[in-house]
């Protein structure tokens, strides 16, 4: 299931019109009679696959959450698609096309792995790493965030506290950090009760430590503020004059 949906999220971005790179639609010639048919695959433009560092597991703290609510997390990250873009995509052979390598799950853009490359096309949204876990958007490069419990490189070191104020205001580290970058859904995410996003919490704390140091956004100081101020316009929330915090530092 997590894999149709990965397929779908594949092809509903390329109706949008925005940008793989690395991918094209593969090239199949007409199936022999009575051979299983295939409506769409996608595979590396490049001949060579694509090959990741091997996994580093870290160190979680303890996990006090109830298998209750681990399980109802998990249950929300996959109805969330949180794994379309927070666990790295490879070539998987059985399918025929790049799919989430669940062995590296929610651990973020994979170090040293290639970012997206290439130019945004007039109308485009988006350029998308082969990894499906870096963005070139209109503002700048973007990769996402290494989710798994690792207290150095990961949410090892949050607390629940912590976790639940990047929803309630749109920004990482209790609140007072950067903002959240697209295409990161936080909006979406923060209509969920307490209750889910702890349960999330709980889920991402159960899973395996992965030790992946993600590069920080590309994405110039001034865009920061200006999304920092449209987010708290957006919850009501009185923000600093941003050309006297940029003119302070």
């Amino acid at each position: 299931m997590k894999h149709v949906r990965a397929i779908a999220c594949a092809v509903a971005l390329v109706g949008l019109g925005v940008a793989v790179a690395g991918c094209q639609p593969a090239v199949r010639e007409e199936p022999a009679a009575g051979a299983p048919q295939v409506a769409l695959a996608f595979l590396p433009a490049d001949p060579e696959p694509l090959r990741l560092e091997p996994i580093e597991i870290g160190t979680a703290p303890p996990n006090p959450y109830s298998a209750q609510q681990i399980e109802r997390g998990r249950y929300l990250v996959e109805f969330g698609a949180c794994n379309d873009c927070h666990t790295p995509w490879t070539l998987n052979p059985d399918l025929g096309m790049p799919a989430p390598d669940m062995s590296r799950e929610l651990s973020g853009h994979p170090k040293g792995a290639p970012a997206a490359a290439g130019t945004l096309g007039p109308g485009d949204s988006a350029l998308i790493g082969p990894t499906f876990t870096s963005f070139v958007l209109p503002f700048g490069t973007v990769y996402t965030m290494n989710l798994t419990p690792d207290i150095d490189t990961g949410t090892g070191s949050w607390t629940e506290e912590m976790f639940l104020d990047i929803f309630r205001t749109g920004r990482h580290l209790g609140g007072a950090g950067r903002p959240v970058l697209p295409p990161m859904p936080w909006p979406n995410v923060a209509s969920l009760s307490e209750q889910d996003l702890v349960a999330i919490f709980a889920y991402l704390r159960s899973i395996r430590p992965i030790r992946n140091l993600v590069p920080s956004p590309d994405v110039p100081e001034e865009v920061m503020w200006a999304m920092r101020d449209s987010y708290d316009k957006l919850l009501g929330l009185d923000s600093p004059n941003v050309e006297a915090v940029l003119a302070d530092d």
